[in-house]
């Protein structure tokens, strides 16, 4: 790895709030390298099989036949899931099969399937035994072939003057012409091109790869025709927005992305996105919503945000750029605590997707997202400057960072979209304390009895609640969500206003939420009050008062709520009944 030093541009050019070509291909070629080296480390576990030593003069002989398609193939994500993955199971005191894994001979003999693989792609003649998973036969960049007998057997794959077949005891499976396309037994690796204004992006549609990059999410398994025509369509509006309004960064999108795992379509407006550092330049996203108008948008600027978390993943493959450690912070995106390394990545992520919506308009679903982002990234950005275990380089990104964004929180946006921003903020940040802040039972009684007592809160500096993650926190988005309903699709925010039960169509969303979103901040205060006196009241709801006092002028008191949430879901807890929580909060204040 030290062959890729990282020289002053590149480090420039990494540290940006956009993407650069250059610095890309320069991660590409360290992550090729980085890829050799895990293959010889397979190698080195391996050492004494036979089969392996077969299979890496197989490889060999492979880049020896077509060394440009052995560098396309070796960086197929799929081969670094693998490789990856097979490392880490090597390094295990026993790396036997355990019930969710392969046979380790199997995961062994994939090294025979990138030679394969490469052989196919530069129309070599050979003949190689590949392992068979679960009657199926995966060749990376090509397809996949459903072979059937033993399920963890071998098959016998053939090259002859350009005709490939996949042979395993009876079954011949032979690859069609152009190998993007189904025949009898073979299912092929489909691309997605998109061109425009004299730009083009390729890459691969993976519905079926063996390795999953994120485990913990469910995919969409092979598509069907309509919905890969769905995709193809989506990528090329999308391709078109990001090549008129982002061109420098759709160019890097050219050099690095390589693959999109599709996910099924999510919550409305709660798009999924996700990646993997063991799988440069592989994004795995949901279906986007088919709002039209906003489609490309929506699809953009998730690619955007998955692209930079890899091209992260790339830098920190080369040079730490913090120390472990076990603090846990606050994401102004995400439900949960997050881990130092998570903060950094949402930072750089972060900056990237404010920058995008600032360059499309100040008002409007663009200038929601740049006003609400750039503060996210703001707070973050001043949490991590002087942190101590930010190394030289995470110290210069961060640094880099904060100076390019400087400027942004001046610039104007639409006081609506401002507003809807500023609510969305406060009440994510708030929600969150809420669940994850805890007071001390001692401080809560104390504060109880001085309630019931009629003495002063006096909460000042005494009070110090400590971090306890609670996995119940779901949907602490909800303000955001409901805000880009209501600037996208208003007659759905409308059509949700009137709802007796609002949380039947859009989970979390009680009708206090859509009231104080609206405008409606009395009636709001009122829904709130009756919440928060019920027995299964949302921690949300404190974070939701504090706001909709704030909007109607009780600014102390809504402020001592959306500061101390915890505090005051402390004591209301602590009490025989439900206090009045509108009293509550002015007494919080005092």
């Amino acid at each position: 790895m030290h062959l890729h030093h990282l020289a002053d541009p590149i480090v420039d050019a990494l540290v940006s709030t956009t993407e650069e070509e250059e610095a890309v291909r320069f991660l590409l070629d360290a992550e090729s390298s980085r890829r050799l080296l895990v293959l010889r480390a397979i190698l080195d576990a391996g050492a004494g099989v036979a089969s392996v030593a077969e299979a890496w003069e197989l490889l060999e002989a492979a880049e020896r036949v077509g060394p440009d398609s052995f560098r396309q193939v070796l960086l197929d994500p799929q081969v670094g899931l693998w490789a990856a993955s097979l490392l880490r199971r090597l390094s295990r005191r026993d790396p036997s099969a355990t019930a969710d894994e392969a046979p380790l001979h199997v995961e062994l003999g994939f090294l025979r399937q990138v030679a394969v693989a490469v052989f196919i792609a530069c129309g070599a003649d050979f003949r190689a035994r590949v392992p068979v998973r679960e009657g199926l036969v995966f060749l990376p960049g090509v397809g996949r072939a459903t072979v059937g007998g033993d399920p963890w057997g071998t098959a016998e794959v053939r090259g002859d003057d350009g005709r490939v077949r996949v042979v395993a005891g009876d079954v011949s499976v032979t690859l069609p012409e152009k190998r993007d396309q189904d025949a009898p037994g073979w299912e092929g690796q489909r691309w997605l091109h998109a061109r425009h204004a004299g730009m083009s992006l390729t890459l691969a549609l993976d519905d079926l790869g063996p390795y999953a990059p994120v485990p913990t999410l469910t995919t969409s398994g092979r598509l069907s025709r309509a919905q890969f025509a769905s995709w193809q369509h989506w990528f090329e509006r999308m391709w078109r927005v990001l090549v008129d309004r982002h061109r420098s960064r759709a160019r890097a999108l050219t050099a690095g992305l390589r693959s999109v795992v599709p996910l099924p379509r999510g919550e409305r407006l709660r798009a999924r996105a996700a990646s993997s550092s063991d799988a440069f330049g592989c994004l795995l996203l949901s279906e986007p919503d088919e709002d039209a108008e906003f489609l490309p948008a929506q699809l953009g600027v998730a690619v955007l945000h998955e692209f930079r978390h890899t091209l992260l993943n790339g830098l920190l493959f080369l040079a730490p750029l913090f120390d472990e450690t076990d603090e846990l912070f606050y994401a102004p995106w995400r439900d949960d605590p997050r881990p130092l390394g998570g903060l950094v990545h949402g930072a750089y992520a972060f900056s990237g997707v404010a920058q995008y919506w600032r360059s499309c308009g100040p008002e409007g679903l663009a200038g929601f997202e740049f006003a609400i982002w750039r503060n996210a990234v703001r707070v973050v950005l001043e949490s991590l400057r002087n942190h101590p275990a930010m190394t030289p380089l995470g110290h210069t990104m961060i640094d880099g960072l904060a100076e390019q964004t400087e400027g942004w929180c001046a610039e104007p946006v639409g006081p609506r979209e401002e507003r809807l921003a500023r609510l969305a903020a406060v009440h994510h940040h708030a929600t969150w304390r809420a669940h994850h802040l805890q007071v001390s039972p001692a401080e809560a009684t104390r504060l109880a009895e001085s309630w019931r007592a009629g003495r002063r809160a006096d909460i000042g500096a005494r009070i110090e609640p400590v971090l306890r993650v609670d996995v119940r926190a779901r949907r602490l988005d909800s303000f955001a969500m409901l805000a880009r309903l209501s600037l996208t699709v208003p007659v759905e925010f409308d059509a949700l206003r009137v709802e007796e039960d609002p949380a039947t169509k859009v989970p979390g969303v009680m009708p206090a939420d859509l009231a104080l979103l609206d405008g409606d901040a009395g009636t709001a205060v009122k829904l709130y009050s009756e919440e928060l006196a019920g027995p299964n009241s949302r921690p949300a709801a404190w974070a939701g008062l504090g706001l909709a006092l704030t909007e109607c002028g009780e600014r102390e008191a809504g402020t001592a709520v959306t500061t101390h949430p915890e505090v005051a879901l402390a004591v209301a807890r602590s009490l025989p009944a439900p206090p009045d929580p509108v009293l509550l909060a002015h007494w919080l204040a005092k």
